[in-house]
């Protein structure tokens, strides 16, 4: 039998049944009163704020005119942060980068994906306020991806849109549509170095814990920003934690078993 926990997050997202903030943070309640594991820790982040505060992401500060880059300070409430490396610290494994044709990418981190089944209110309010910030539903988000990088891993310079030229994404862009906007959240401060950095943009970003940069990959006319090109350098000490979340410009194609 499903757990109240699990139904809450069917109800935030809307899966099989109507979707419902206030259904959700019932049968959360309702989870942690009956003991079911991490609701009641869950529950306290939730219920910091009224939920419609909790859904609303704070406004964003533009930080370059040659490419839609900005900082959304405070992306994340406090506690999500702490909450999200938790949930992925012993589910990472090696991350892989979508790369065609001539292209090479160093990507050296370790990540974790939240799937449908491993999602939980924390996750479905982080979805929400990126859909706001970049007024694309969240039905179009691909999963959420917590990455670690520990000194020396990196994420060589790439990009984030899905190249139109190159014949192997024809396929992908036909059923997902282009990668129109990327959120990326510092999840800690205890490292030093790793910053994100855009140098065709000039702009190096370095967040509190909480705080997020977010970009739109392509043009007003749907076609790539090629001046968004960035990297995350490596740690020089500490471990970085990040949550980067994509977003689609059409609705990404979960397998209707993912939902059920």
């Amino acid at each position: 039998m499903e757990g109240l926990a699990k139904q809450a997050v069917r109800a935030a997202y809307g899966w099989h049944r109507p979707q419902s903030w206030a259904d959700a943070l019932a049968l959360l309640a309702d989870a942690a009163k009956a003991g079911e594991e991490g609701a009641g820790r869950q529950l306290e982040l939730v219920t910091q704020a009224p939920i419609e505060e909790l859904l609303t992401p704070p406004r964003i500060e533009r930080l370059t005119d040659v490419a839609a880059i900005a900082a959304c300070r405070g992306f994340a409430p406090p506690g999500f942060a702490e909450w999200l490396i938790d949930r992925a610290r012993d589910r990472l494994v090696p991350a892989s980068v979508n790369q065609a044709g001539d292209v090479t990418v160093v990507r050296s981190a370790r990540d974790f994906a939240f799937g449908p089944r491993q999602r939980d209110l924390v996750v479905a309010i982080i979805q929400e306020r990126a859909a706001r910030l970049v007024s694309l539903p969240v039905d179009y988000h691909e999963p959420p991806n917590i990455i670690s990088y520990e000194p020396g891993q990196e994420f060589g310079l790439h990009v984030d849109y899905i190249d139109p030229r190159v014949p192997e994404f024809q396929a992908e862009l036909q059923s997902m549509g282009q990668r129109t906007a990327t959120i990326v959240t510092y999840l800690n401060t205890d490292f030093e170095g790793a910053e994100t950095h855009f140098p065709d943009a000039g702009v190096t970003f370095r967040g509190g814990v909480g705080d997020a940069i977010v970009f739109v990959n392509v043009l007003p006319d749907g076609s790539p920003d090629f001046n968004t090109r960035h990297c995350g350098l490596p740690p020089t000490r500490g471990r970085k934690w990040v949550l980067s979340q994509w977003v689609r410009a059409k609705p990404f194609p979960f397998r209707p078993e993912d939902l059920a």
